[in-house]
């Protein structure tokens, strides 16, 4: 039906032509009237140039005969004459490089003859651009990804269904493997299945003789699995200064797929009293680490790392008292004649016998008469901390001192007159 109503309109455009381009025949001009007898190939390869014969043992030597080919990109006109019951249309090759059905209409007179040409794509031609998407997948065996191409010929034509199209993939463990499959509704496409090794996977496409560039495909890896922490040797001292290096094992998932590099993962600290702190890193070759001030109260902390829900093992971290070690040593002096009490502790010592950081905070809480109370603080030099105070600034009377430095106390008193 269709092909009926588009002959029928290509017998309109040829009736307008013919008036437009030959005019009332004249009554001498023979005549001809019923079919044409049109002779084409039924298959002619894009670019070939192409002789269609309009045949009518009865047409007088010089009858102008039209042919109207309709094709993909609308209708060509050609012309030819009579000779010997023959009309010879020369289609040059740049008027078939479209592929697709030609509908062919001829006329002569009054007679008209139709035939149908299909106008098939020539070979491939190279570059072939392989498309894949989506370019990341997890290495898991169970996600998949899609491998494309849109194979033409010389001329722009997409090739014809069922050409072979072979991919070619080379996995992250140079592992080869080759996808077949065909062109079909002009595209050769097929998935492409993760593996279990985590990587680039290389794809290349192969149509034909004709080859392309390459494409790629990241496959990243899983849900990591449970993972331990590790920090330096137990004991440490709670002195609210150094820092404790908090390190993971490398984090897989469950194939030994290392995390990438810059996974965020987040290392809890929980104290004693519940209070948590967090403390963002990023992998680096599958490890994360993070840095943890020791808390200034001995006692045992727990931590743990975790990252997509996932969490490891956790750590206790032991603190014993840190900064000052032992018995803390405090001197108080009064100076009436300056008016000046002195207070002073150390020397001040850490866990190894060493003086402790300069710059250590010490704490100087004083009590004396009728419940006053104050607290001063000094920084330590060489392992000592001073505190001068102006008699002046005291009611007369006994005071109790005492110094704290991280957990541990000492204590003295004076009397000020």
């Amino acid at each position: 039906m269709v092909r009926g109503l588009v002959r029928t309109i290509l017998l309109f455009v040829m009736l307008v032509l013919l008036t437009g381009c030959t005019g009332r025949a004249s009554d001498a001009e023979p005549q001809l009237a019923g079919a044409l007898t049109v002779r084409t190939p039924a298959i002619l390869p894009a670019g070939k140039p192409l002789t269609v014969v309009a045949e009518r043992l009865d047409a007088p030597d010089g009858l102008e005969a039209l042919l109207l080919a309709q094709g993909s990109y609308g209708p060509v006109l050609y012309r030819a004459r009579f000779q010997g019951g023959r009309a010879e249309f020369h289609l040059p090759g740049e008027d078939t490089r479209v592929a697709g059905l030609v509908a062919l209409t001829a006329r002569a007179g009054a007679a008209e003859g139709h035939a149908d040409l299909t106008i098939t794509p020539g070979e491939v031609v190279a570059p072939l651009t392989a498309l894949v998407g989506p370019r990341t997948i997890i290495a898991d065996g169970a996600h998949w990804g899609t491998a494309a191409v849109i194979p033409f010929d010389s001329h722009g034509n997409p090739v014809a269904a069922g050409t072979p199209v072979e991919f070619y993939l080379v996995r992250p463990n140079a592992r080869t493997e080759t996808i077949s499959t065909t062109v079909q509704h002009l595209v050769g496409w097929e998935r492409v299945w993760s593996a279990t090794v985590a990587g680039r996977t290389t794809v290349i496409v192969r149509v034909g003789q004709a080859h392309g560039h390459e494409a790629s495909l990241t496959e990243t890896p899983g849900w990591p699995v449970r993972f331990a922490l590790s920090a330096p040797p137990r004991g440490l001292p709670a002195d609210g200064r150094q820092l404790v290096a908090l390190r993971t094992s490398p984090i897989v998932d469950r194939y030994g797929n290392q995390m990438l590099d810059g996974t965020l993962v987040t290392f809890v600290v929980e104290a004693p009293d519940s209070t948590l702190r967090l403390i963002p890193a990023y992998t680096i070759n599958g490890v994360a680490e993070a840095y943890l001030q020791s808390p200034a109260t001995p006692g045992r902390l727990t931590a743990y790392a975790t990252l997509y829900g996932v969490k490891s093992l956790p750590l206790r971290l032991d603190f014993k008292p840190g900064l000052a070690v032992g018995t803390i040593a405090v001197r108080a002096s009064v100076d009436q004649k300056t008016g000046i009490v002195t207070l002073e502790a150390g020397p001040l010592l850490g866990n190894l016998g060493q003086l402790v950081p300069e710059g250590t905070e010490v704490r100087f809480t004083l009590a004396g008469p009728e419940g006053w109370t104050q607290t001063f603080t000094a920084a330590t030099e060489d392992g000592w901390a001073r505190l001068e105070l102006w008699l002046a600034d005291l009611v007369p009377g006994s005071y109790q001192v005492e110094v704290t430095v991280g957990a541990n106390v000492g204590e003295t008193q004076f009397t000020a007159p």
